[in-house]
């Protein structure tokens, strides 16, 4: 498998995995009792952000070969964002942690890493060649925002 093959792989599969975690979903059944609704809308924007970004991305690498820092950038977000709810330091949540999110939420962190490891590799092999313009059809990019916005919804209410 090729790097940039391998890359769109552990990119996509970061954000499945994280997409499995949404609140209210098949693993994330805490409530998040403590935190306004504002805050709780923003943590679930960013990460629905990361989430379709990184499937956005992952197309992006397929298709051009090329990422830029991106790749490096969504994998220190999937690790910090592990890292924190994994140390107890946000979200604090009303309910413990089930074994299957922490473990679902360490594969994260491990693809996080292998993501930025893959993300360094092909920036060094690209040697700072970039590719202009945009490669993602406007379609997907409007259900892509669609299924967001319905995704932020959907988590925040559950999270509440």
């Amino acid at each position: 498998m090729t790097l940039v093959r391998a890359l769109c792989t552990l990119v996509i599969l970061s954000a499945v995995n994280l997409a499995l975690m949404i609140p209210g979903g098949f693993v994330e059944t805490r409530t998040f009792p403590g935190y306004s609704v504002a805050v709780l809308a923003a943590f679930n924007i960013f990460l629905t952000c990361l989430g379709i970004g990184s499937l956005v991305l992952g197309y992006r690498i397929f298709r051009t070969s090329h990422a830029g820092i991106f790749p490096i950038v969504a994998g220190v977000a999937y690790v910090v964002v592990y890292a924190l709810d994994l140390a107890h330091i946000f979200p604090i949540a009303g309910a413990p942690m089930t074994t299957t999110l922490a473990a679902m939420e360490w594969i994260g962190i491990i693809l996080g890493l292998a993501v930025i490891a893959g993300g360094l590799r092909l920036a060094i092999a690209n040697d700072g060649t970039a590719v202009s313009g945009s490669t993602t059809p406007r379609t997907l990019l409007l259900t892509l925002g669609i299924a967001g916005f319905l995704i932020v919804v959907f988590a925040t209410l559950s999270a509440i």
